[in-house]
């Protein structure tokens, strides 16, 4: 495989295009993967459903101007006003009752394109269920949307056993495997190790530090976002680590072991999955915290056809990296895509991945870290980024309130306020003027209680990364 290069009517703006499908209905439903591991016994615990609230408007972002997005509150109309002056389109919002569809809501008798939920999983069939008998664009039962063979795909365990294949497939050829391994790549020593009890743990943290790492990070086979790990530095096993990883193990779930890496910098691959084959949509880079949650996504002005160039330049001493790079995620998307068509998967897709420094100084990239197929907030900014000018750069960030309050604003609707005189929004470009720079929030600041989604636009990288407060999470 080749690599290619409101409900207010007034704020509306449809095209001939537009009224000429169904609309889809979208909603954000960021748990999947907790019913998934847990069933319905998955409770998340109240600062994820803020947080989940905040960022319910965000799959506005992924449609167009007829879709639907489902929410708990509709956002204001000052603040859906900012984003159809800022170039957005704007969809239709419907609230949900108690979290569930309305039956006597007309959205159970109106004809639609599609359903896209931001994961699909048991939360999301259920939550739909009033609907399938409305889809007329995808003729698919909710057995081929989710079921077993899909819910695999969300594991940690199968992105590891993944890579595993990909590291004996760099080293083949014709079938046989006479090469020996690519000194950029990571080895096999550093693929996470799949165990479902405690001695297996135990075991697979002993064989990492006697391969010569000796920190360790132990992940939930499902969880996101660099939530439900832990990170071991002691030279032991300390006694309430080891009652994490019981609790973790039970009820026949995995935990993934795997050395801690130094990592210099994380990107993300962007994919969609369709009936018959898989699309690179661009790439992102990531910023994480130092325990790995997400805080940010930044893409490149070339970031549907290139590699980040920051990934690249760790590198230096391989002048044709750009090619073997090329070269090798062409190989894991033509694997990829054939495990999602034998599993029956239709959606967005991505690979995240990380370069990381050895204790000899040398850079490796660890190409896959995990595969998420679902809607991930570097998709959202490369959607995000198709309302900007040509040449220009891209920021998404996520930010708290005692990130609002270390830049000096007392709410967040105080932080929107010194953002927009900041970072002033400029537009440019006919007949549909697009984001040259400037930022703008993408959740309503008067509603938000924890979390603020921002985007910025500037001509380059540098500018964004500045706006990054804490050094700890800026890019190598």
């Amino acid at each position: 495989m080749e690599l290619r290069d409101l409900a207010e009517p007034v704020l509306f703006a449809t095209t001939l295009d537009d009224k000429l499908q169904s609309p889809a209905v979208l909603v954000f439903n960021p748990f999947a993967e907790g019913y998934i591991a847990h069933g319905k016994s998955f409770t998340p615990v109240k600062h994820q459903t803020m947080l989940a609230r905040d960022l319910a408007n965000l799959p506005q972002f992924l449609g167009r101007s007829d879709d639907i997005v489902l929410v708990a509150k509709r956002p204001s109309v000052e603040f859906l006003s900012a984003l159809k002056d800022a170039g957005f389109p704007l969809p239709e919002f419907v609230e949900l009752r108690e979290g569930r569809i309305d039956p006597t809501s007309r959205l159970c008798r109106r004809k639609l394109g599609s359903l896209r939920p931001w994961a699909w999983g048991a939360d999301s069939v259920e939550l739909f269920e009033p609907l399938f008998a409305q889809v007329t664009g995808e003729a698919r039962p909710a057995s081929q949307r989710f079921n077993d063979g899909i819910a695999r795909l969300y594991s940690k365990a199968w992105s590891a056993a993944f890579l595993r294949t990909v590291l004996t497939r760099s080293r083949q050829v014709d079938g046989m495997s006479p090469k020996p391994p690519e000194l950029w790549l990571c080895t096999e020593h550093e693929v996470g190790v799949a165990v479902n009890t405690l001695e297996g743990a135990l075991e697979a943290i002993a064989a990492i530090r006697r391969s010569g790492h000796h920190r360790v990070v132990a992940k939930e086979a499902l969880g996101s976002a660099g939530h439900n790990a832990i990170r071991l530095w002691e030279p032991e096993v300390l006694p309430a680590q080891q009652r994490w990883l019981a609790d973790a193990l039970q009820d026949g779930r995995q935990v993934v072991i795997e050395p801690w890496l130094e990592r210099q910098l994380d990107f993300s691959v962007q994919l969609e999955m369709g009936p018959r084959s898989l699309k690179l949509c661009g790439y992102t880079g990531l910023i994480n915290d130092p325990k790995g949650q997400f805080q940010a996504n930044w893409a490149a002005a070339d970031y549907d056809c290139r590699i980040p160039a920051n990934v690249t330049a760790l590198f230096r001493e391989l002048p044709d990296i750009a090619g073997r790079l090329q070269r090798l995620y062409g190989d894991i998307l033509s694997l990829l895509e054939a495990k999602l068509q034998r599993a029956g998967f239709v959606g967005p897709v991505s690979i995240d991945a990380f370069v990381y420094r050895t204790p000899q100084g040398g850079c490796r990239l660890k190409p896959v870290v995990e595969i998420n197929p679902r809607y991930t907030m570097g998709r959202l900014t490369l959607e995000l980024m198709k309302q900007t000018c040509p040449g220009s750069c891209g920021l998404f960030r996520l930010i708290s309130r005692a990130q609002a309050s270390a830049e000096g604003a007392a709410d967040f609707a105080g932080y929107a306020r010194s953002l927009r005189e900041r970072f002033p929004l400029h537009l440019d470009g006919e007949p549909m003027p697009r984001i040259r720079e400037g930022a703008l929030c993408l959740n309503d600041p008067a509603q938000a209680q924890v979390c603020l989604a921002t985007f910025q636009v500037s001509r380059t990288l540098d500018p964004l990364f500045s706006t990054v407060v804490r050094g700890d999470l800026s890019p190598a």
